[in-house]
């Protein structure tokens, strides 16, 4: 038995090839079905408050993971290729951010931490594996959230906003501190 010619091997080496990276592409980036079945129940068209306040969660929340998906990136630079991180372990660890993340959010922006959860798992689940491939191809990943659609505002925008949100929040904790206060004052 003849071993193939190098050139048929190198051929079926390529197909191999390009088929599982087709296969983890889309795979990676596939729609979220847990968030369609949440969605399913839980969206109401006719409720454009709500849709606007989903529509800028998404915005912050992409900015967000572009922001860890920049830095991830970077990092792995800096380590030896067997050392750096996976997309699956960057998936995770984004998605431990949006556990994290969502009740804050939820409540600067008004809306509700299941909400922000969700969506921002989708926006994990769905963009990583693009997000991932523009930073390694040395694209402008800061962006990939306008360019895909999921924010009307770019990265420089996100960030000012941002901060505002911040300060707003900032601004808010200490006006309630200051109303326990009085009312305990009151109270004596």
């Amino acid at each position: 038995h003849k071993p193939p010619p190098a050139s048929q091997y190198s051929t079926m080496l390529f197909r191999l090839s390009l088929a599982a990276l087709l296969a983890a592409h889309v795979a990676a980036d596939a729609t979220d079905v847990e968030y369609q079945n949440w969605a399913a129940k839980t969206y109401r068209a006719d409720d454009k408050e709500a849709v606007e306040r989903g529509q800028a969660l998404s915005c912050v929340l992409c900015n967000l993971l572009t922001k860890t998906v920049i830095k991830t990136h970077n990092l792995n630079k800096q380590k030896p290729r067997e050392e750096r991180y996976s997309q699956e372990q960057t998936q995770e660890v984004l998605l431990d951010f949006c556990d994290s993340a969502a009740a804050p959010l939820a409540r600067n922006l008004q809306g509700y931490e299941q909400d922000a959860k969700m969506i921002c798992k989708r926006v994990v689940r769905e963009n990583i594996g693009d997000m991932l491939d523009a930073a390694s191809l040395g694209e402008d990943v800061k962006e990939f959230c306008t360019e895909q659609k999921l924010c009307t505002m770019n990265y420089k925008g996100m960030e000012k906003m941002m901060e505002l949100v911040k300060k707003v929040g900032e601004q808010q904790a200490t006006e309630d501190a200051e109303k326990r206060r009085q009312a305990a004052m009151e109270e004596l």
